[in-house]
């Protein structure tokens, strides 16, 4: 990551770019902060306005939704290039943002009102590269420590040999990996261009994904939702599943403790048990609810999603999987993300 000095010279060259000539901009970097937040006045006229700049990297979603869970003062949010998603999650959540593109959207109290489109920008290349599910078990299998071929991926995650293909050049397009010229062949392996960059792609599609899924409400009694999946839901799980993963923040608890408690648990499961409700809710010790749920049951994304560690008797899914997760449902749990984030390896680690 840049410096703070470069990043608030970003800062403000952004802000000065979205402005019309001759308006001063002063980005001083705010102190205390565990991300990159800035105090900017803006002096136009005989006016003054101040607020609270955060960078958020690339301006994917992921990168958005981690600044400002770690920094929920921030006014508006600063970024290299806002994905459409970022600026449509900015825009609900009611925060300005500025981008290195020329794009702008700021209203504050103060009456600094900016809105801006670039006449021309390149486009990202996620308007024409859209995550498959195929992609994210390649993902997942990067992640995982699968060295990115062909031949590694269709072995690890069972996809087919075309599909492996296709989910790594479609990656290559979005500039996650990269091969090196001359190289090719399904023995050619691809190189991860950047470990955050790649974390944070994935947990955005894996979100995207996360929002599509049907998910089962269960409801059962105990005093302790771990004690009872080590002593009594986990054997259950192994007779009846072929693969299982529990995630979110019970799966955080146990990889990187940050939250104190566990209300619901969400739990994945191989499709022929997710397919029969009433078996699984038998197999959960529970039944199926619409509301009052204590267990959160879907499908496994990927067969890669329940390849994290065993703890304590208990199966996890792919710590990168857990964070994707964890963000996705925002709040406290995105703070818990960015802490495991910190404490765990999430990968790649090929």
């Amino acid at each position: 990551m840049a410096g703070t000095r470069d990043l608030a010279t970003s800062v403000r060259n952004a802000a000065i770019a979205a402005l019309p000539r001759g308006v001063r901009v002063v980005v001083k970097s705010a102190q205390a902060q565990v991300v990159p937040t800035f105090h900017v006045t803006i002096h136009a006229g005989s006016g003054e306005h101040r607020f609270l700049a955060g960078w958020a990297g690339e301006g994917w979603p992921a990168d958005v939704e981690r600044l400002t869970a770690a920094a929920p003062e921030v006014d508006v949010v600063f970024a290299k290039q806002l994905s459409r998603g970022a600026k449509d999650w900015l825009l609900a959540h009611q925060r300005g943002w500025v981008d290195e593109s020329g794009d702008a959207n700021v209203s504050l109290s103060t009456g600094l009102i900016i809105v801006r489109e670039a006449r021309t920008r390149q486009v990202k290349a996620e308007t024409t590269v859209k995550w498959t599910r195929t992609m994210l078990a390649a993902a997942e299998a990067v992640l995982a420590g699968v060295t990115p071929t062909v031949e590694a991926i269709e072995s690890a995650t069972g996809i087919s040999r075309g599909a492996s293909a296709n989910a790594l050049a479609r990656m290559e397009k979005l500039g996650l990996l990269h091969r090196s010229r001359g190289t090719r062949g399904r023995g050619s392996a691809r190189s991860v261009v950047d470990h955050d960059s790649f974390i944070d792609g994935y947990a955005a599609a894996a979100a995207t994904l996360r929002r599509s899924q049907r998910v089962i409400h269960i409801h059962r009694l105990w005093k302790d939702p771990l004690e009872a999946f080590q002593s009594e839901i986990g054997p259950a799980l192994n007779r009846n599943s072929e693969s299982w993963a529990v995630t979110g923040v019970a799966a955080s608890i146990l990889l990187a403790p940050y939250l104190s408690g566990v209300t619901v648990v969400e739990l994945y499961v191989d499709d022929d048990l997710f397919a029969n409700p009433d078996r699984l809710a038998d197999v959960l010790g529970g039944r199926v609810v619409d509301r009052g749920q204590l267990i959160e049951v879907r499908a496994l994304p990927t067969p890669m999603s329940a390849k994290g560690p065993v703890v304590s008797g208990i199966h996890l899914a792919l710590p990168a999987c857990v964070y994707a997760d964890l963000l996705a449902v925002g709040g406290r749990s995105a703070e818990a993300a960015h802490h495991l984030r910190e404490t765990v390896d999430l990968g790649p680690h090929s």
